[in-house]
């Protein structure tokens, strides 16, 4: 497209920009570029906010034509501000951030102008590292003012290349003292808790006293084993201030971040059958990333793999429910076997009775409808898996995780005894599989003893993934012999199985037979777990002697952790296959995904 001379026609570009197109013969389609927000929107990053100041002429900039930078930059701007509400002074990430919407246009097509506090920068948008459009350190009490304007560079040559595309954005805002910033992207590389107004960050004293955190100060540290806690209040009008006792009836569930990382594959064999166990147990290398890096798509022994769980639904981390799901105002354990979808009655707490006897698509729905605004949905089998790796890498505990073996499915429990008793070998029932007792000796999470029960060795993990009750997680073998298998999701949402949009909250498996490991995927704690063997009549993973068998049509849902009469083949690694209907033995777990 042949340049022009523009500058004289300033006023006509900016005020008259449709008789201007016509005028000057542009065929380009007209272009969207939007910035979104809601009326003098404020949004809240700690002791900063942050104001978008909307009307007609400024949120959205419409009718864009490739222009020079000087005509780019004497539009109507979209003007916004971030004022420091105290007098510490604070560090802070501004980011603009794109929201794919049909098709996009082409980074490299846009350019931005910024200004602030009259100093103004120009540059591609895409130039922009990690989104960050300004960083820096905002003085106590200060007010910092910002103008951004948008346009398509002028040395564009093709129609086609913006015809019928669009961008648009939105601003977000972080903050932090200047150490903590420091201390954060140095640690997780920009995949630090995502925290919505339904979370409340917390930190959790060694008796299981619950605090607000500061989070300007360091309330996590994956380095020391110290994971990010957060609870969600039952009285969400109540508000806390920092460093304030949460008290434990307020507290409806408690939730723990797992960050994305990065793993070093350690086994990618393909097992098809039974061979000879072996101790396989190591440590699983993992590397935080942040959703914005070049994902790591290894595929053999030694290469990396960024996590599928993350991946899946393209996010920096997800919140894991601290325990099994709980059926609020149980009292007794036949109180929690209930088989219905009423997500009311969901509590994700400690010395709780573990919400059993439920199908696996009223689990989903209750899981689903939970926490919406949040992503709320049912434990992924591969979202399982990434937790088992964090926990087994040198930021979680490395070692086997104790046994909850509280025989009235109570949460947060563990053994005192190692190895847990379970399954007596030597007392063999009609069905080839008697149990003895269990140790009837348990403890509630917050012991130095039931920190063997969580995945760090201490509070701040995630417990009941040994034991307790079996799982169900949304991992579903597609060759079924009946679609859905015992779990009625069709019955709840018809097209579960046929619209895609549900894909993203179930892992999918095609196995025949329960040691069809090949069937397995890289990531889901499975396959990766061999080789595999017959121990006692019982089929055993090389990581802990744990229980493993794959999903079959006549059993295709995954249930995972063991169960506390099997003593010690419950493990964190362990797992098997199910019908998918109501069972005493059987829970759940909540994820977020904000």
């Amino acid at each position: 497209m042949e340049k022009r001379d523009l500058s004289k026609f300033v006023k006509i570009g900016v005020f008259f920009l449709g008789p201007f197109m016509l005028t000057f013969g542009v065929s380009f389609a007209f272009i969207n570029l939007t910035i979104f927000g809601s009326k003098q929107q404020v949004v809240n990053a700690g002791n900063l906010d942050l104001v978008l100041d909307e009307d007609e002429n400024n949120l959205y900039i419409e009718n864009a034509l490739p222009m020079y930078d000087e005509v780019g930059m004497i539009q109507e701007a979209f003007t916004f501000r971030i004022t420091n509400k105290t007098s510490m002074d604070t560090a802070y990430v501004l980011k603009l951030e794109e929201i794919t919407v049909g098709q996009p246009l082409a980074r490299e097509d846009v350019k931005y102008g910024l200004t602030k506090n009259k100093e103004t920068t120009i540059d591609f948008v895409s130039n922009i590292v990690d989104n960050v459009i300004d960083e820096g350190v905002i003085l106590g009490n200060e007010t910092i003012e910002y103008e951004l304007r948008l346009w398509i560079r002028d040395t564009l040559e093709e129609e086609s290349s913006i015809q019928g595309k669009s961008m648009m954005f939105k601003m977000s805002l972080r903050m932090s003292q200047t150490e903590e910033r420091t201390y954060r992207e140095t640690l997780l590389n920009g995949c630090d808790p995502i925290l919505s107004e339904n979370l409340v960050p917390v930190t959790i004293q060694d008796d299981g006293t619950v605090q607000k955190a500061n989070i300007y100060e360091e309330w996590y540290n994956y380095e020391d084993k110290l994971w990010a806690n957060a609870v969600v209040l039952l009285d969400k009008t109540k508000t806390y201030s920092e460093y304030e006792i949460i008290p434990e009836e307020n507290i409806e569930s408690y939730f723990v971040w797992i960050p994305r990382f990065k793993y070093q594959i350690f086994n990618d064999t393909v097992y098809t059958g039974l061979t000879a166990i072996e101790n396989r147990v190591q440590e699983i290398k993992v590397e935080f990333e942040n959703r914005n890096t070049q994902a790591s798509n290894g595929t053999t022994t030694g290469s990396w793999l960024t996590h599928p769980a993350f991946t899946s639904i393209d996010t920096n981390g997800f919140w894991v429910g601290k325990f099994e799901s709980g059926y609020k105002g149980a009292s007794l354990t036949g109180d929690a076997q209930v088989n219905s979808s009423d997500s009311a009655k969901l509590q994700i707490k400690p010395n709780v009775y573990s919400w059993r006897s439920i199908t696996v698509g009223n689990a989903f729905k209750v899981s689903y409808d939970y926490l919406r605004s949040d992503e709320s949905h049912m434990m992924k089998n591969m979202e399982w898996g990434a937790v088992a790796y964090l926990q087994h890498s040198k930021y979680g505990s490395m070692k086997s995780v104790r046994n909850n073996n509280n025989t009235s499915y109570k949460t947060g429990y563990a053994s005192v005894e190692e190895p847990t008793r379970g399954r007596n070998p030597d007392d063999i029932s009609i069905l080839g599989n008697q149990f003895g007792p269990s140790s009837d000796v348990t403890l509630s999470y917050n012991t130095e003893v039931s920190y063997l029960a969580s995945t760090t060795g201490n509070i701040s993990g995630i417990y009941d993934m040994s034991g307790g009750s079996w799982e169900y997680v949304m991992g579903y073998n597609i060759g079924a012999n009946t679609i859905g298998g015992g779990s009625e999701l069709t019955n709840i949402y018809g097209d579960f199985f046929t619209n895609s949009e549900w894909g993203k909250y179930y892992d999918k498996y095609l196995s025949i037979n329960t040691t069809d490991y090949q069937a397995g995927l890289l990531g889901d704690a499975t396959r990766e777990m061999g080789p595999f063997g017959n121990e006692d009549n019982r089929i055993r993973t090389s990581w802990y002697n744990d229980f493993g068998l794959l999903v079959i049509p006549e059993q295709p849902w995954v249930i995972r952790g063991g169960h506390w009469l099997i003593g010690f083949e419950s493990g964190i690694f362990s797992f098997t296959a199910n019908l998918g209907g109501a069972e005493s033995r059987n829970s759940f777990r909540v994820v977020l995904s904000p």
